[in-house]
């Protein structure tokens, strides 16, 4: 799928100054020059017979031989895709978001976006006999003439040209150190070593094995209350003591037979080795995904989900059979494309959420592919996502996507020795951005980079596969590849995990450009380095790169820096200022978010915590050195908008569900997503039916859960609970059955029945899936943008912190309702 989006993307460049699309012709404008057309006829005619009209020759002259046949190729190039495919791709938010995109260079009018003439010719084309063609997409579009944004469009040419300058005099600096390093390194003669690309003494046996899991998780059903996590196991036969372990995770759209070469060749030199797979991620969900089955191309929690499989499936083997088997101090994962994410992950690099946040808000067309992957993240509820697993001592991800969704801040926590891999020819992970620049972040003292000069992102064999553009995603060379993969990963794991000091070290010799070198085969180099240094990347290009090997810390956005200036801020920044005081509402009655601790007759929870650290944020953003009181005000249920529309407080922290229809105010960012059920007895739960007609049903007068009641089971007998006291007495009616179930969010359900000192397990919270998803945001004032942009900041940075001391044992179900929430919202 990122193959098609990518291909569309650089096809759309590659047009250049012979602007993009049109039906008839291509229009766009030059300043000074004016205006410039093209007919399709003449790109149809060099397309077919590669004839230069006179029109083109004004054009084709200003670009050299290569340029020109890269072109035609892709003029020529056909894709085997049927319209009801392009029809769903392109209505996902992932396929809508590049359409978007593209849409900014190429439309029907400047002041209209592109996104549905290019869907509608996409789609007109897939269903046309001749094809999904560049000139059949240009044949189908909607108007007579299509307009470029030529200003952008050379912008994005431009950027590409920068792009593959530096791609390439960074290859050439890898080359160039790896070579210093040889002379560095002690001469080895590698005839006289073991042949580590070839299989070892082992036999090997694969075996499937399969573990229940009762988690969320969107599959190729459709969304499950659990899944079966089956795993292939590959046994070195006759190994008679506890052999080290490696887990192969496999990429987006893939399975875990892919690596299947792999995992024997581990397995025939003494390794068991684990290939999970990745339901809510593989082959067979996007399979059933482009049958229509499914609406969503990738669940945002599946960056969370895969890495807990890792987790889980190293649990469940603990408590099998084979645990006797493994040497638990010989653990290391083995991850490609989303897999390298998922490894990196669970070596010790959190999810960045703070990071993609920032650069997941532009709608810029992107020359890297895997930002609309990524980006999908930005979709993750505000939790931690710290999933390091302490069993893993060694990491390899081949061609990861890590850029955005790990970032600096996350690569530098991994402490354990890495190995990265990538492909110089790689456009779906970007060599430069996703692999050399990351391995610049690592602070780890064992790390190793390898280049493939030429290479790709897949590892599979491309026969049948005929629906990429030549040249832009084959996979050349493939058998080579994974002679290479073999050979550095069996020596990157026997270095690391090897039995004795005196193994490790004779597999040392390995992991170094001279044997890299004499691996190598011309036709696809092999380059490996130990270090590299930004100043390195720098002087090989010849001036600043074009993008900064180290990205700018994670910073407030432009908006925000204009809040926190005295000459433009608003009311609340000036007021706050001026007072050095900030004030927040909060209620009394709604664990674990806000309540008042008997013993210490004090505000705690979440937004007590959250006030306190909001304080200090401020003072360091608006710098106010004398410091800022902040003053807790108790709300209501009742009161909690008067209170921030009056400007009685700056803001109201709670369990405020975001709506769009409330008068002078407004949300923040959401800090957590929620979900409504019901609360019964355990003995009492069959009364309980789908209808709850006649059923008792308690519930708080003025929340969004008494209108959803109301609006959904009016033949529910509603009982009213009000005041601060209302979710105390509701809850204590279902314990004496008074009402048959209380109706409220399943986080405050939980807080409530803790604060009770209540038993769940004589509780039920149902349904399993939520009756509604509810996103909290604090409440704010109207008109207060960068007010607002300055909440949203504070959010985005601090807010998984304050939830790890206040709702981490909440998390469990907060994940289940986001992953459920967020399939609904992003469908």
């Amino acid at each position: 799928m990122l193959s098609l989006f990518a291909s569309l993307g650089v096809m759309s460049i590659a047009l250049k100054p012979k602007p993009s699309l049109g039906a008839e012709r291509i229009s766009f404008y030059l300043p000074v020059f004016g205006e410039f057309q093209l007919s399709v006829d003449s790109l149809e005619i060099f397309a077919k017979e590669g004839k230069v009209t006179k029109e083109f020759d004004f054009y084709a002259k200003r670009f050299d031989r290569e340029t020109l046949d890269r072109l035609r190729g892709l003029l020529q190039q056909q894709y085997e895709i049927s319209p009801t495919i392009i029809y769903r791709l392109t209505n996902t938010p992932l396929g809508e978001r590049f359409l978007r995109q593209l849409g900014e260079v190429v439309y029907t009018h400047p002041e209209r976006n592109g996104i549905y003439a290019i869907r509608a010719a996409m789609i007109l084309a897939a269903s046309d006999p001749k094809g999904l063609t560049a000139i059949n997409l240009m044949r189908q579009f909607p108007t007579e003439e299509i307009q470029i944004d030529s200003k952008l469009i050379f912008s994005l040419v431009k950027e590409a040209n920068n792009y593959l300058a530096y791609n390439e005099s960074t290859v050439k600096a890898i080359a160039q150190i790896a070579e210093e390093e040889i002379t560095s390194q002690s001469q080895v003669d590698f005839d006289r070593l073991p042949d580590v690309r070839q299989p070892g003494d082992y036999g090997v046996e694969r075996k499937a094995i399969s573990f229940e899991v009762d988690r969320l998780r969107q599959t190729e059903i459709g969304l499950s209350d659990s899944f079966e996590l089956d795993t292939d196991v590959y046994l070195p036969q006759g190994q008679t003591k506890p052999a080290p372990l490696v887990v192969i995770t496999h990429g987006f759209t893939s399975s875990r037979g892919d690596f299947q070469y792999l995992a024997e060749h581990l397995a025939s030199h003494g390794y068991i080795v684990l290939v999970p797979e990745h339901i809510g991620s593989d082959a067979i969900y996007k399979e059933a995904f482009l049958r229509g089955e499914l609406s969503t191309t990738v669940s945002p929690i599946e960056f969370y989900s895969r890495p807990q499989d890792i987790t889980t499936l190293l649990d469940e083997v603990e408590e099998s059979e084979l645990n006797s088997l493994i040497n638990w101090q010989q653990v290391g994962i083995f991850g490609h494309s989303f897999g390298g994410n998922t490894a990196l992950v669970v070596a010790g690099a959190p999810i960045n959420q703070a990071r993609i946040n920032q650069e997941c808000q532009e709608n810029e067309l992107s020359l890297n592919a895997s930002m609309l992957l990524q980006c999908r993240a930005s979709f993750l509820p505000p939790i931690d996502f710290d999933q390091r697993d302490s069993r893993i001592k060694a990491v390899i991800a081949i061609n990861p996507v890590t850029s955005t969704a790990l970032g600096p801040e996350s690569m530098g926590k991994i402490e354990i020795p890495t190995m990265m891999l990538g492909g110089s020819k790689d456009i779906a992970a970007p060599f430069v951005i996703e692999q050399a620049h990351p391995f610049l972040w690592l602070k780890t003292k064992h790390k190793y980079l390898g280049v493939m000069a030429g290479g790709t992102h897949g590892y599979e064999d491309n026969k049948g596969k005929n629906n990429s553009p030549s040249g832009l995603f084959a996979n050349p060379l493939p058998e080579l590849r994974r002679s290479y993969l073999k050979a550095m990963s069996l020596a990157f794991f026997e270095s690391y995990l090897g039995n004795s000091q005196s193994e490790r070290t004779n597999y040392q010799a390995y992991l170094s450009n001279a044997y890299a070198q004499y691996i190598s085969d011309r036709k696809l180099p092999l380059h490996l380095i130990e270090s590299l240094t930004p100043e390195q990347l720098e002087l090989a290009y010849g001036d600043t790169p074009p993008i900064p090997p180290i990205p700018e810390a994670i910073s407030l956005t432009a908006s925000l820096r204009n809040a926190i200036s005295p000459e433009t801020e608003e009311n609340v920044l000036a007021q706050i200022r001026k007072t050095k005081t900030l004030k927040v509402a909060m209620r009394s009655d709604t664990a674990p978010f806000s309540y008042v601790d008997d013993r210490e007759n004090e505000w705690t929870g979440y937004c007590g915590d959250l006030a306190d650290s909001f304080g200090e944020y401020l003072e360091q953003r608006l710098n106010i050195a004398a410091g800022i009181k902040v003053i807790k005000l108790s709300s209501s249920l009742e009161n909690r908008f008067e209170l921030v529309r009056d400007n009685t407080v700056h803001l109201e922290c709670g369990p405020n569900t975001i709506t769009p229809d409330k008068q002078d105010i407004v949300f923040s960012n959401p800090f957590l997503i929620s979900g409504t059920r019901f609360l019964v007895a355990k003995n009492n739960a069959a009364k309980v039916d789908r209808e709850l007609t006649g059923i008792r049903v308690g519930v708080l007068y003025g929340s969004t859960n008494a209108d959803f009641l109301q609006e959904n089971y009016p033949q529910a007998e509603a009982v009213y609970f009000r005041g601060k006291e209302g979710r105390v007495d509701a809850i204590e009616a279902t314990v004496d059955g008074n009402i048959d179930a209380f109706i409220s969010d399943g986080v405050l359900l939980q807080g409530e029945i803790e604060q009770q000192n209540l038993p769940l397990k004589n509780y039920l919270l149902t349904p399993e899936q939520p009756l509604t998803c509810n996103f909290y945001g604090l409440i704010l004032p109207e008109g207060q943008s960068k007010w607002k942009s300055l909440v949203n900041d504070f959010i985005a940075q601090k807010n998984r912190e304050i939830q790890n001391r206040w709702l981490r044992d909440y998390s469990a179900q907060t994940l289940s309702d986001a992953d459920y929430c967020l399939n609904r919202l992003t469908e």
